[in-house]
């Protein structure tokens, strides 16, 4: 029993082997080692070593990712199963600027060893550039380079093309004297050669910023062809007069014509062939003379190339130099028209340019000064037609004038505009100090209340105003017909007088009369208050004649009581007011 029961073990583990996860099946299948990476270009070399390289059974399998895109590990293509110990490939839909990890793993079968990585990277950092690419074309006495630059169709350098700079490096096959050229544009030009001659060039490319350059491109050699018959114009030179261009050249032979054309000063900014892109000038189609005139419309852009032809009917010469022209160098600056818009105390001031289609590399220029004979004027610059002027006087007049310079060539400047003047308006200045002055009388008019209302509450407090007395205060706070000052019934009754109208007196009842009146007065004066000694003087002045009556209101001895008297006999003095008195009658009182 034992016995099958190990049988059946043997064929199960014959029949499906056991992978180990580190090795897969073999221990001594080892991860490959020493992987390097090296980029040129839009093109990746991965190499790495091995031990077992030699055996025709072992394979090679890659892998990169990029960090952070997150994104899983991705077969490299043209690097599964190889054979060798390197491969070549390129990732054109991968980032140039984005860390990048690779690793290689060795097989054999169905074994697999361990991966191994290299440190991220970023590829942009670490590619090298290549050698531009080199085209030739020979003439008799030139050799025309054409230049591509590295990378064109990848990703790598897409963004950098435009900072690369060129070295051609040319000298004489025979002697081998070397010459070094800095071209400006991707073809250039290679003048003063001689006639069936081997010339050999090579080109490199550098970026400064980057500080990296390539090594010289492959060595070319070309030879010049056999001297044309008819010599190439020489020394193009142009002037304007007007709106016109002149251009003059030099030429040897008689009895041939010309033919000019032009190129927009962008097209050689590209490394594609440019060649059908030329136009004709027509006033320069078929010319005799060694010079031609035409519109300067005839030419749209701001830079172009020129190039000149000579004929003699059957035989053309090549193509002279071409000569870079900038337009601003050639323009007659006219005046500009300028624009003043008076705001708040600043002005705005636009320049406009005149006669010129494109109003750029122009620098702008203005003078302004108040509208006085004794102002100096003062000068601004602006490389933008729009000039604010700013911290002026508000309801000033002030002057404008401007002119444009040319950056594109020095010295080069148009005559001042037609003086312009404007009258600034009232600004937040002018509002800023009306508002002030409100608010320092009104805060003035406030201090001042304020002060007075403190000295009134002081002066309540410190020094406080006389009470009259009680009887006078109840008096003014209760009705009039119950604040009559009385008599009251507790008080004493004074004696009062009759006048009565009579001419006999008597002596001793005058004296006696005249007592009483006066005792009568003092009493009433410290009572009430409301008796004076002139009103007694004229009371006794006023009855000379008249007879005071001793006896009291309403006695037996005197005449009835009058209008005015207490109920009880008591006689009302007309002028005093006393409190707690009874009723009275409703007669007006009279003098007793």
């Amino acid at each position: 029993m034992l016995a099958v029961v190990g049988a059946a073990a043997l064929v199960l583990v014959a029949g499906t082997p056991w992978v180990l996860p580190s090795a897969a099946g073999g221990e001594n299948l080892k991860p490959p080692e020493n992987i390097d990476v090296y980029i040129i270009d839009d093109n990746y070399t991965l190499k790495w070593s091995s031990h077992r390289e030699s055996e025709g059974n072992v394979t090679f399998s890659a892998e990169y990712k990029i960090e952070e895109e997150e994104m899983n590990w991705s077969k490299v293509p043209k690097c599964q199963h190889v054979t060798r110990t390197r491969c070549e490939f390129s990732l054109p839909d991968s980032s140039v600027f984005m860390e990048t990890r690779f690793r290689v793993r060795a097989e054999e079968g169905t074994s697999t060893s361990l991966w191994n990585e290299t440190d991220p990277f970023i590829p942009f950092f670490k590619a090298h550039i290549s050698p531009p690419g080199v085209r030739l074309e020979a003439e008799d006495k030139a050799i025309v380079v054409y230049i591509s630059p590295p990378g064109q169709n990848g990703n790598m350098w897409a963004q950098e093309r435009s900072d690369f700079n060129y070295t051609i490096l040319i000298w004489q096959k025979s002697s081998g004297d070397k010459k070094i050229i800095i071209p400006t544009y991707y073809s250039e030009k290679i003048l003063d050669l001689l006639p069936e001659t081997t010339y050999c060039l090579q080109v490199k490319v550098m970026h400064p910023s980057l500080k990296k350059h390539s090594n010289y491109s492959a060595v070319q050699c070309v030879s010049t062809t056999v001297a044309n018959k008819i010599p190439v114009p020489e020394n193009l030179e142009m002037d304007a007069q007007g709106k016109s261009y002149v251009l003059r050249w030099d030429h040897a032979s008689p009895n041939v014509s010309f033919r000019a054309q032009w190129l927009p000063g962008h097209s050689k900014s590209s490394s594609e062939s440019h060649s059908d892109k030329w136009k004709p000038i027509p006033a320069c189609a078929s010319v005799q003379t060694t010079h031609c005139v035409f519109p300067q419309d005839t030419i749209h852009t701001g830079t172009f190339f020129l190039r000149v032809q000579a004929s003699d009917g059957n035989n053309t010469s090549y193509w002279s130099e071409e000569k870079f022209i900038d337009s601003q160098i050639y323009t007659i600056l006219s005046p500009p028209v300028i624009t003043v818009n008076p705001m708040k105390d600043t002005l705005l001031v636009y320049v406009n340019c005149q006669g010129i289609s494109k109003c750029d590399r122009l620098m702008y220029e203005i003078n302004y000064w108040e509208n006085t004979s004794s102002t100096e004027k003062k000068v601004m610059k602006n490389k933008y037609p729009k000039f604010i002027i700013k911290k002026l006087q508000p309801l000033t007049v002030y002057c404008v004038q401007a002119r444009v310079l040319s950056t594109a060539m020095q010295n080069k400047t148009s005559k001042f505009s037609e003086k312009l003047c404007k009258k600034t308006r009232p600004g937040d200045s002018s509002m800023i100090r009306i508002l002030t002055g409100f608010g320092a009388v009104f805060i003035c008019a406030l201090v001042l209340y304020a002060g007075r209302s403190l000295l009134k509450c002081l002066r309540y407090k410190f020094l406080p105003p006389l009470k009259p007395p009680p009887s006078i205060d109840e008096f003014f706070s209760e009705p009039p017909s119950k604040t009559l000052l009385l008599l009251t019934a507790e008080e004493h009754t004074e004696r009062c007088f009759v006048i009565e109208n009579t001419d006999m007196v008597a002596a001793e009842e005058n004296r006696a009369a005249e007592e009483d009146l006066r005792k009568y007065s003092s009493q009433t004066s410290q009572d009430s208050g409301n008796y004076s000694n002139e009103e007694e003087e004229s009371v006794g002045t006023e009855s000379g004649q008249a007879v005071l009556s001793t006896a009291p209101c309403g006695s037996p001895r005197g005449t009835p009581c009058p209008p005015g008297t207490l109920e009880d006999g008591t006689c009302f003095l007309g002028n005093e007011k006393h409190h707690h008195t009874p009723a009275l009658r409703t007669q007006p009182a009279v003098h007793c």
